[in-house]
């Protein structure tokens, strides 16, 4: 089986997302950002050794309305305080580049914004609007991999480097889908029932026992 490890999280957000003021005044120094023409959305991402947070928005509701797009739900998510759809997604990358014997079943989403004929694999449970899409980046690598030329900005004033654990709090009450469990039991994911959406993101294995809460802005809190 191939075995998988975080590439980024994406949070949905208000249009050109000021809640990165939040990420900003925390600590955190910005990185790219991005149009994703033809899928109708952008984002602002911020980095680390091994990962990235996205937070991503709506830019235009005909292409992200497309029947292209929508089986990903991306509309309803963008506006998730309102649809009570999951805010959240979660990429993976493949430790050795290869896309066989994922751990769950997947479909194939060609973006518009990637070369013609690229693909990414979809977890098949983008159905449920109530849990985070699940998708492999298969050409991403970590950002401290990264050639120093293109390499985005990893160093913080909060000394923050490695995400070591993701909690996700979902709204969903009954029984989570079958990718879901899967996640779990590999030790890539934790997932709870509560009362609202909820991300979790512990740094370095939380060694320095320090944690910060960055509701209302975003449904996010950091543990390091």
């Amino acid at each position: 089986m191939t075995e998988l490890e975080l590439d980024h999280i994406f949070i949905c957000v208000e249009p050109n997302a000021p809640e990165a003021i939040a990420l900003s005044n925390f600590g955190l120094q910005e990185g790219r950002n991005r149009i994703h023409r033809g899928q109708g959305t952008a984002n602002r991402c911020f980095f680390f050794h091994n990962a990235y947070i996205e937070l991503l928005w709506s830019c235009n509701s005909t292409e992200i309305k497309s029947s292209l797009v929508q089986p990903l739900h991306l509309w309803e998510r963008c506006h998730w305080r309102n649809t009570s759809a999951c805010p959240f997604g979660i990429s993976f990358r493949s430790t050795n580049n290869s896309l066989d014997n994922l751990p769950f079943s997947t479909w194939k989403y060609y973006p518009p914004y990637i070369p013609e004929g690229a693909f990414l694999p979809i977890s098949t449970n983008s159905q449920f609007t109530d849990e985070p899409i699940i998708f492999l980046s298969p050409v991403s690598q970590s950002p401290a991999s990264v050639s120093p030329e293109r390499r985005p900005p990893l160093e913080h004033s909060v000394k923050l480097k490695k995400i070591t654990k993701i909690d996700v709090s979902l709204t969903k009450q009954k029984s989570f889908s079958a990718e879901i469990d899967i996640l779990q039991s590999l030790s890539l994911a934790n997932f709870t029932s509560g009362q609202s959406y909820h991300l979790q993101l512990e740094f370095d294995r939380g060694m320095n026992g320090k944690s910060y809460n960055f509701e209302p802005d975003l449904p996010l809190s950091f543990r390091w």
